[in-house]
């Protein structure tokens, strides 16, 4: 096997796990998964240390997701709002 090919089933295996981990993010986000926070509840005694577990794991997830997958959003977030200022707010003080 070539050094290459081997690079690019790396790619693959890492972004297979962003996927799979992004899917995990979005499964535990508090937003209807009523079994899985009722559980919860039981646990901590409390719908806030439901809510917060859930959101601390959807947010664990979401961040392996950005580290496997190798997207920025930072990078992403800057480069919208910089067109945005590049095409609506610089060309309305041109006037």
């Amino acid at each position: 096997m070539d050094s290459e090919s081997c690079i690019c089933d790396e790619e693959d295996k890492q972004k297979e796990a962003g996927d799979t981990i992004s899917t995990l993010g979005m499964f535990f986000s508090p937003l209807g998964f009523d079994a899985v926070q009722y559980i919860l509840i039981k646990l901590t005694g409390s719908l806030f240390g439901a809510n917060l577990a859930l959101y601390c794991l959807a947010a664990f997830f979401f961040g392996l997701y950005f580290i496997f997958s190798g997207y920025d959003p930072i990078t992403e977030i800057r480069n919208i709002i910089l067109s945005i200022y590049n095409d609506k707010i610089k060309h309305y003080f041109k006037r």
